[in-house]
């Protein structure tokens, strides 16, 4: 058997016919609704043109498949091809907006294809270098002869449809995964109906070239695209199918009785109908008005979404920046902080240069202790920038926390002298537990909670620091009777940068002992926290820690750390 006269078992004029029916309607009705749902979109205008082009692509090459002489069938072939063209230009455009709009436009590419395809569209029209003739040597069968510029035609579709797929499968990659869900029986539609033009509408007509009837097997596998599209929008409101189903549902209703009017069986109740008719149209029109203002509003807020997302990328890189300038800055600044500390306590304290007349040394005393204001600023900013960037390592050490809270007390006790505070540790009865810590991180933690009490305490106040153990951890307080905190900055105090006493014209700092003190009580899996009765009723700050029985876990040595 020759390959032209290979028999598929299908009756073409019927089955061509029923889903000639199907695609058409499909066609029109979805078309129709998607751009009916929403005129101004992009998507839904191009979506309708691909529709119309399908319409008339399938229309045309059944009606040159049924042609019973040659002259007939070549001109709606010719039709058909120029349907085609239309096609790729309208899917290449619509993948431009779908599903979102492309970020990059290449303005030369879209004229090309524009041109190639408007082109190719004059060409089939105006020409027979498309499609030369057409012969029909008998009842069922039909010879298709190419022009010059057939096969240049198809490669054209083929690399087309390539790049169009390429496209939508790079921009879902960017979508959400709900947005992904959204669109994927639409891509899995395309896929197919491109898979099926390629193998019937090209791959048999150059298998069997002497026999092109079943080539339309691969026209009609728009079905599958429309069928895919419309169960996308039916399930995953692909298209806005809310609007759309109101939209469908009102005209429905209004039809249904407007017709009521006309079949009532008296006057009086075809003016009640009629009545009724305008009234449900008008409440129709208004529902219609209000889910397209809801869909638009869900858009506004889409986009300043997608804006609000942008902004905080931007601020997460300033934020950065502002990180990576003050850990410079700090650490360009301690060099000449600590020379400056290092020779004004050689010449105040050790006596270097000899006597110092009292009005120069006051003046000195005022330039060391800005000095030593401003070297602590500078370890505050370098804590913290260390701190956000996790470069604090914490050293384990086991020791009583009684020495450390001795220690912190040592170093504060001129300050509160000077204020004429009495500062006192009430020491436990009991030998506190030990337990693994930072003597370092936990002395400074002491220091700045001790500090604060002592500079937000009035002259003559009184500080009491306490540790006990308590429920498996090590808890440690400071209490004074000091200007205490506001309720309503309660939620400020651990912020960076943020100082709620109220003596802050008084009390200059950076605002960030604090924030410091939580993050590396944080590190050691301990807590820190506050009471306080309100302004002017003093405040008791507390940290814990828990007992721990072996040094915790460390890269280094490998061991874990067990809650003893």
């Amino acid at each position: 058997m020759a390959p032209g006269d290979v028999n598929w078992g299908i009756d073409m004029g019927i089955v061509g016919l029923t889903l000639l029916i199907i695609v058409v309607t499909a066609s029109a009705l979805l078309g129709l609704w998607i751009l009916l749902s929403n005129r101004k979109s992009k998507i839904n205008l191009w979506f309708f043109v691909i529709s119309a082009t399908i319409l008339l692509w399938n229309i045309f090459a059944y009606l040159g498949y049924q042609a019973t002489d040659a002259e007939t069938a070549v001109s709606f072939f010719r039709y058909n091809f120029a349907s085609v063209s239309l096609y790729f230009i309208a899917f290449y455009f619509f993948t431009l907006y779908f599903p979102i709009d492309s970020s990059k436009r290449f303005f030369f590419l879209d004229f090309l294809i524009t041109l190639i395809g408007a082109s190719f569209t004059v060409i089939s029209l105006f020409t027979n270098q498309i499609i030369q003739d057409v012969s029909i040597p008998e009842k069922g069968k039909l010879i298709m002869h190419l022009g010059g510029l057939g096969n240049v035609f198809y490669l054209f579709t083929i690399l087309l449809t390539a790049y169009i797929l390429y496209t939508l499968f790079k921009k879902n990659a960017q979508l959400s995964d709900i947005n992904k869900f959204r669109i994927k029986y639409f891509l899995i539609g395309t896929i197919i109906y491109a898979l099926l033009n390629i193998v019937f509408s090209i791959g048999v007509s150059f298998l069997y070239p002497q026999n092109y009837n079943y080539t339309q097997l691969g026209d009609f596998s728009a079905i599958t695209f429309l069928g895919f599209t419309a169960y996308a929008i039916m399930k995953h409101q692909l298209f806005n199918i809310k609007l759309i189903a109101t939209e469908s549902i009102v005209i429905l209703l209004s039809l249904i009785l407007f017709v009521q009017i006309f079949i009532s069986n008296t006057i009086s109740e075809g003016v009640i109908n009629a009545i009724i008719w305008v009234l449900a149209s008008y409440g129709g029109y208004q529902l219609v008005r209000s889910v397209k203002r809801e869909i638009r509003q869900r858009e506004e807020i889409a986009k300043l979404a997608k804006d609000l997302e942008k902004a905080n990328e931007h601020l997460k890189e300033v934020d950065k920046l502002k990180d990576d300038f003050l850990s410079m800055a700090s650490h360009e600044l301690n060099t000449p902080i600590a020379a400056i500390q290092g020779y004004l306590s050689m010449i105040l304290v050790e006596g270097l240069g000899g006597k110092i007349p009292d009005k120069a040394r006051t003046f000195l005393n005022s330039v060391f202790e800005s000095a030593k204001r401003l070297g602590n600023m500078v370890k505050d900013l370098l804590n913290v920038s260390r701190i956000e960037s996790g470069r604090i390592h914490i050293i384990w050490d086991q020791k009583p926390v009684e020495d450390v809270i001795n220690q912190a007390i040592t170093e504060v006790m001129s300050k509160a002298l000077e204020a004429h505070h009495t500062l006192t540790f009430e020491k436990p009865k009991h030998k506190m537990p030990l337990t693994w810590f930072d003597t370092t991180r936990i002395t400074e933690i002491m220091i700045n909670i001790l500090g604060n009490a002592i500079k937000y305490t009035p002259n003559g106040g009184k500080i009491v620091a306490k540790v006990m153990n308590d429920d498996q951890k090590i808890v440690v307080s400071v209490q004074d009777n000091g200007k205490g905190i506001p309720k309503d900055k309660f939620n400020c105090v651990f912020e960076k940068f943020t100082q709620v006493d109220v003596l802050k014209d008084e009390v200059k700092g950076t605002g960030l002992g604090m924030y410091i003190s939580k993050k590396f009580i944080e590190l050691q899996k301990g807590k820190i926290w506050f009471t306080s009765d309100g302004a002017s009723k003093g405040s008791t700050f507390y940290f814990s820690l828990p007992i721990l029985k072996s040094k915790p876990y460390d890269p280094h040595d490998g061991e874990d750390a067990v809650l003893h």
